[in-house]
């Protein structure tokens, strides 16, 4: 009968069972490795999004509708932001009473593919200006669409989350939203369409977030007409053709 090694705990471990050991324990880093460079490989792409950690003074227009944003005049002409809190909110809290029009406040940019945002540096930061005001740029209307994409955040698509789309990102997603971040489409290429617009109710006005929460970060499908205001693309949905689609 051929001996067996064992292994007892207060004695040293025989050298075979030694290199055995050794041997699971460098598979087990190796699949380890692997696994961690296949879903780094599966992930979107993080985009070109930004996000300043040194806040900025800006002087223009606030309005709320649909959204709180706040046009700037700029030697390349308009610039739309929208505005949002710290964390996970909305910017309506920062803001408090200060009514629309000519305002000065501070805040971290946030921007990619264009588009604009400001995170505010604190509550209360906008105060009245006596600047001019700016008028809202005329709405060019684009023509109705049927869409595929996705619903997004804005502030985490726009760079604070790299990237801040898909499955992964949904509950993350689901939480800004919800606490008043305002939400995007990103559509996947179709056509001459932009890529990334605002997304309102049919009538202009902002989406309540429960009738999209159950959608956001998957694949959907959703018609709904196309305006240009100024430098901002937005999409008035037709939230009741809103449906998934298989990737």
């Amino acid at each position: 009968m051929s001996a067996r090694e064992f292994y007892v705990g207060y004695l040293t471990m025989p050298p075979r069972l030694k290199l055995i050991v050794r041997g699971l324990f460098a598979v087990l880093l190796g699949l380890i490795a692997s696994d961690a460079w296949l879903i780094a490989s599966l992930q979107p792409a993080a985009g070109d999004g930004s996000w300043a950690d040194t806040p900025r003074e800006y002087s223009g227009t606030l309005s709320r509708t649909p959204y709180p944003m706040l046009r700037v005049n700029t030697p390349n002409g308009l610039k739309t932001y929208l505005l949002v809190s710290d964390e996970k909110r909305g910017a309506e809290a920062a803001l408090g009473v200060t009514p629309d029009g000519p305002v000065k406040l501070s805040g971290f940019p946030i921007a990619r593919s264009s588009i604009g945002m400001i995170e505010l540096a604190a509550d209360n930061v906008a105060v009245i200006s006596e600047t001019p005001a700016i008028e809202e740029p005329a709405r060019e209307v684009h023509g109705t669409a049927t869409l595929d994409g996705e619903i997004v955040d804005s502030k985490c698509w726009l760079g604070v989350m790299r990237p801040g789309e898909g499955h992964l990102h949904k509950a993350c997603a689901s939480l800004c939203i919800r606490g008043g971040i305002p939400p995007m489409f990103v559509t996947r290429g179709v056509g001459d369409n932009p890529s990334v617009m605002l997304l309102t109710q049919a009538d202009g006005s902002a989406v309540q977030p429960d009738t999209i929460l159950p959608f956001v970060g998957d694949a959907v499908r959703l018609t709904g007409t196309i305006e240009k205001r100024g430098d901002l693309w937005v999409l008035k949905a037709d939230l009741p053709s809103l449906t998934r689609v298989r990737n």
